[in-house]
């Protein structure tokens, strides 16, 4: 595909609609970012519909078996606003929590994207792009790392860039464990420039760029810049810009003895728009005002948890424990385990029927949702 008269490419990370059980308050998150910050911001930036563009880097949606009614209405409503900003062309790649099957991308949650809306291309398999003198490989989820290395070794001598959704060996997971498999970053030593999604964390190392989420999501991107990226294409090289999100909610976390040193306002300008975390001491937890400290700053802050610790508790292991948003795959979870415990096919068909019976008779409860 060659793509003509090319200024910028506006680069999105994961966006994951329907996160934490499809909740309305992140979606509602979630899309407020989208249209309400991340539009107006590019049209200040002096965004031209003639000559810009828009790149996705897989995982617009996070529930891959199935998508809500709701928020796939909801989605609809920003396809059809981003396909009236972006004339002159969407393109998405897709993610693993885009995709049904584990080992392919034909089945997918944005299949009918590609048919409502002319100017949006959703990639399904590796493909390369010529934007004047730049040649870009979109490069979608393979979970087969081999695979995976094969289609990148194949595209280095005639591409010069990837947007890709990949799994990079020794890049950080989060701030507590890093990426174990995948493909190894000597691999795309040939590439002057790679752009991924998958890991929520943004970072950069050689050559590589995890864009990560554009939004906090979780726990674990306390302190984690996020953002969106601008890729000019108007000289040799491409230019990289990033934009900081100072839109979105945030997940803060403050130690009780900071915040006590504060007046009240300047807590509150703190805690605005935030999900907080408060350490503090048993000891102090003992003592110390609760009620009347809520009273205080019941407006202004998403959520706010107090978190007591004790002299020998690890801080750090308690937040990897309260890092819970990230849902994975259930079925690839079971059957991932089933083959480390080599357990035979004709059990483990069994089990894998009965537990997606259970699955869904709590699927089906009212409460799931909530």
């Amino acid at each position: 595909m060659t793509l003509d008269k090319i200024r910028n490419i506006y680069l999105l990370g994961d966006l994951h609609l329907g996160v934490r059980n499809n909740s309305i308050e992140w979606f509602e998150i979630q899309k407020s970012f989208i249209l309400d910050w991340f539009i107006p911001t590019i049209i200040k930036d002096g965004f031209d519909p003639e000559k810009d563009i828009l790149f996705q880097a897989g995982d617009w949606n996070h529930v891959r078996e199935s998508t809500n009614v709701r928020i796939s209405n909801g989605s609809l409503e920003i396809f059809k606003t981003l396909s009236d900003t972006f004339k002159n062309g969407i393109h998405i790649i897709l993610g693993n929590h885009d995709v049904y099957y584990k080992d392919r991308n034909d089945v997918h949650s944005l299949k009918e994207i590609g048919s409502i809306f002319n100017n949006i291309k959703i990639y399904e398999s590796p493909e390369k792009i010529k934007i004047g003198g730049h040649n870009i490989l979109m490069l979608p989820w393979e979970h087969d790392s081999d695979k995976l290395s094969q289609t990148v070794e194949s595209y280095s001598n005639s591409c010069d860039y990837i947007i890709c959704h990949a799994d990079i060996k020794d890049f950080k997971l989060n701030k507590w464990a890093k990426v174990e498999h995948g493909i190894d970053v000597s691999k795309l030593s040939k590439y002057k420039k790679i752009y991924s999604g998958h890991i929520h964390t943004r970072q950069e190392n050689k050559n590589v760029v995890y864009v990560g989420t554009p939004y906090h999501l979780d726990r674990g991107d306390v302190d984690n810049t996020k953002g969106f990226y601008k890729l000019n294409l108007e000289g040799e090289n491409i230019k990289e810009y990033f934009y900081e999100n100072t839109f979105s909610p945030k997940y803060v976390k403050y130690d009780i003895e900071k915040i006590l040193n504060l007046s009240v306002n300047e807590i509150k300008d703190l805690f605005k728009n935030n999900f907080v975390d408060i350490n503090i001491s048993n000891d102090l937890a003992k003592t110390f005002p609760l009620t009347k400290f809520l009273d205080m700053l019941k407006d202004g802050h998403r959520s706010l948890e107090f978190r007591p610790y004790s002299k020998d508790t690890d801080l750090n292991m308690e937040e990897i424990k309260s890092t819970d948003t990230y849902e994975y795959n259930i079925y690839e979870v079971l059957s991932d385990y089933i083959d480390i415990r080599e357990i035979p096919k004709s059990l483990s068909s069994k089990i894998i029927t009965k537990f997606k019976q259970i699955h869904t008779e709590l699927k089906n409860n009212q409460k799931y949702y909530e």
